[in-house]
């Protein structure tokens, strides 16, 4: 079984731990910039020993800027949206890896759905450059992002927000791999991020074969509440575990929340998000 643990910490800076228990091979780190060879877009890998172990993908044709994880035998954990000829592949195709995103985003250049839509006439998330890392334990892709909305203001400015999204990847021990994730967001202007949980915020979605499969998928949670249709209101929520199949290999994803978070709300769906 392979694991992904995810911490995750949501406020102006929004953090995350990622951890796959799966052997790889040990080799140098290397950070390497290329078109995205899985459909539109260009790609950020961070490969160990010659494999990719995890890659940011963004640009043309993406709607966001997300990032894939890979298992150790070169499978996508985590869904891409779209196939290599740029068409919409699975179900809810907008849920891309693990990304960040709200749909209500209002500012006086007015509305914007940066959770389903992006790209020209809809906001977008410009990468304004890359510092990319490595040393002898570990890579990191830090990306430097515009989101932009369609109009300008009276200075000539589209920006809504800045964004510093780090990754940092290890391998403790040499048999998992783990993902550092952050998002530092500065407003530029007076802003409105909303959404329900299902439309807000930094999620992880798993690859598109679990949504064929969701009689395989099971949660559980801390505390043990009642069993609820994909949404429980509690005032202690403390970890939230998913397991997935994806071919032959299992896989969990764990969500943890500080106990000074003050979630109430617990909020899933059973393909995988």
């Amino acid at each position: 079984m392979t694991r992904i643990k995810i911490n995750c910490v949501i406020r102006l800076l929004a953090g995350l731990a990622f951890v796959i228990a799966a052997p790889l091979a040990k080799g140098n780190w290397r950070v390497v910039e290329h078109p995205n060879p899985l459909g539109p877009g260009k790609a950020v890998d961070v490969l160990q020993g010659g494999k990719s172990v995890v890659r940011f993908v963004h640009g043309d044709g993406q709607i966001k800027p997300f990032l894939h994880i890979f298992g150790s035998g070169g499978e996508l954990v985590t869904n891409p949206g779209l196939d290599k000829e740029g068409k919409a592949a699975g179900l809810f195709s907008h849920h891309r890896g693990i990304f960040i995103g709200w749909n209500k985003i209002s500012s006086e250049l007015g509305k914007y759905d940066m959770w389903h839509k992006g790209g020209p006439g809809q906001g977008r998330y410009d990468i304004v450059k890359f510092e990319n890392t490595t040393t002898k334990n570990s890579a990191s892709i830090v990306a430097h992002i515009k989101w932009r909305a369609t109009k300008k203001d009276a200075t000539g400015s589209d920006v809504m927000l800045t964004e510093r999204r780090t990754f940092k990847v290890s391998r403790p021990g040499g048999k998992q791999t783990q993902v550092d994730a952050s998002f530092e967001l500065k407003a530029e202007r007076d802003i409105s991020l909303a959404g329900d949980l299902q439309h807000a915020g930094v999620h992880f979605r798993a690859n598109t074969e679990v949504a064929t499969r969701k009689q395989d998928t099971s949660y559980l949670w801390e505390p043990p509440n009642e069993p609820g249709k994909g949404r429980i209101i509690a005032d202690d929520h403390q970890w939230v575990r998913l397991l997935f199949p994806i071919g032959k290999r299992w896989y969990t994803a764990q969500e943890m929340n500080a106990p000074d978070n003050g979630v109430k709300e617990l909020s899933w769906r059973d393909y995988g998000r």
